[in-house]
């Protein structure tokens, strides 16, 4: 079958699965909309896959000097022809370029000198089969490789873990469980790292052209966690203020502009610091265990950010009046105050927190999330961790009006689906527990990452690395 005639093929195909014509699918019941939704994903994680191995063939043959084919075409690199014959983003370009090197390994041309009709099995070869059997996209597929490459001594075990649960995070969280792999694998490294981001911290000031003031920078997540935990609770304090009051929905972009009068006022206050401060009090909490905050050694959180940080930051930090510290296992205050109090108490909050990690369903930080009884005060339901759950607002009203159930330890949580989304109603983990990857150890291993640093140019002779640098 010639291209074209594929092509026309596959486009047959689609338009009965997705009718293009407007209004077609306004007619479909919600059942074969969602059937039809599921069969679409696995059918672009199938054109995925095909489309990874066109990108790894075109930076292959883009390798040679002068460009090669990206070069020939126009392109200034196989990114740049990836990226513009996709219509996509460089970032998804790199991705589909590490996809399409994972799945090929030795797919060179002939006169590269490779050997005919032998192709090297790919390095992790579980994230292979699942990309190439639709379970995984090129993107998760990509910060998969890139998390095992960088992980020294990583097995087929560790590979077996993050591919499962991959399967069941969304990207945004699957980066944030890579994340904290990459941390726990390599604490020596991780600390060079806080280092390292602590050096390029940086905030510019700029007039632009029509007389607006450009705030641009990046910081440390330390210096980020305060900064984050500050104007969260003014956003969240504004917004909870405009629903008492009956304001109804905020203007788009409302949160952007309360950060900015939040940051105006700060500079206000410190341009005369004899005057109250402006703004809503609050406390950032970092989470580390005994053993971490007496020896500085060991790895723990901040509720604020997501990055993992070593104990000795986060003994540093714990010497600021306003960062609470909450080490774990100390058992230093009663948790459980049974039926006596409607309300969770800040305690009983942080340790919720300690256990979710944020809204235990959609995973938004805590800053964003209120304190929940599963079962209603009101119907005799205690205020005690067994009973609680830390849900952002749209979380809550999800639960509460689609028909989700909730059941929760003193350690877990778990939602179980109503029958109209999943006819099983198989329960679902949530909290810090569903982010978590079992990396095969307890302890704190150090020296364990390959110590290299993601190059922006090849040395002489090398093929260029066609992946997104991510320093770790």
């Amino acid at each position: 079958m010639e291209i074209g005639e594929a092509a026309a093929a596959v486009e047959r195909a689609l338009d009965v699965l997705v009718p293009a014509e407007p209004g077609v699918l306004a007619g479909l019941s919600e059942a074969d909309v969602a059937a039809r939704q599921a069969a679409w994903a696995r059918i672009r994680r199938l054109v995925d896959v095909r489309g990874a191995l066109l990108a790894g063939a075109v930076a292959q043959r883009s390798d040679g000097a002068g460009g090669g084919m990206a070069r020939r075409h126009g392109h200034r690199n196989a990114v740049g022809m990836v990226a513009q014959t996709t219509g996509s983003s460089a970032k998804d370009a790199r991705d589909l370029i590490a996809a399409g090197e994972l799945l090929s390994g030795g797919d060179a041309p002939a006169e590269s000198g490779a050997m005919a009709g032998v192709i090297p099995a790919p390095r992790w070869s579980q994230v292979a089969a699942a990309l190439r059997a639709g379970t995984l996209s090129a993107a998760q597929a990509a910060l998969l490789k890139d998390t095992l490459d960088r992980l020294d001594g990583a097995d087929e075990t560790l590979e077996a873990r993050l591919v499962a649960k991959a399967q069941r995070l969304a990207l945004a969280d699957l980066r944030k469980a890579c994340l904290d792999v990459t941390a726990r694998w390599d604490l020596d490294r991780w600390e060079a790292r806080e280092k390292r981001q602590r050096a390029d911290r940086y905030v510019s000031v700029s007039e632009r052209a029509d007389g607006m003031v450009a705030l641009n920078g990046v910081v440390d997540p330390a210096s980020g966690a305060v900064i984050k935990t500050w104007l969260d609770a003014q956003v969240r304090d504004a917004f909870a203020r405009r629903r008492n009051e009956g304001l109804g929905p905020a203007e788009p972009g409302e949160a952007g502009r309360i950060r900015a009068d939040a940051l105006v006022g700060l500079a206000r206050h410190g341009m005369r610091c004899d005057e109250p401060g402006s703004g809503v009090s609050t406390q950032v909490v970092v989470r580390v265990d005994e053993p971490g905050l007496r020896t500085g050694l060991g790895l723990g959180s901040c509720d604020a950010v997501s990055t993992p940080m070593s104990a000795g930051q986060l003994r540093r930090m714990a010497v600021d009046a306003k960062i609470l510290p909450v080490v774990l296992g100390a058992g230093s205050q009663a948790l459980d105050v049974g039926y006596a109090r409607r309300y969770f108490t800040p305690a009983q909050r942080i340790a919720l927190a300690e256990r979710d990690g944020g809204c235990a369903f959609c995973h938004a930080p805590v800053s964003w999330c209120d304190a929940h009884h599963i079962q209603e005060w009101s119907r005799g339901g205690p205020s005690n961790l067994a009973n609680g759950v830390l849900l952002c607002t749209r979380c809550h009203h999800r639960i509460h009006d689609d028909g989700w159930t909730v059941k929760a330890t003193t350690t877990e949580v778990w939602f179980t689906p109503p029958r109209t989304i999943d006819p099983k109603q198989t329960p679902r983990q949530g909290g810090r527990a569903a982010l978590h990857v079992d990396i095969g150890r307890t302890g704190p291993e150090r020296a364990r990452t390959h110590e290299r640093e993601p190059a922006h140019e090849p040395a002489p002779g090398q093929p260029r690395d066609h992946r997104e640098p991510i320093p770790v």
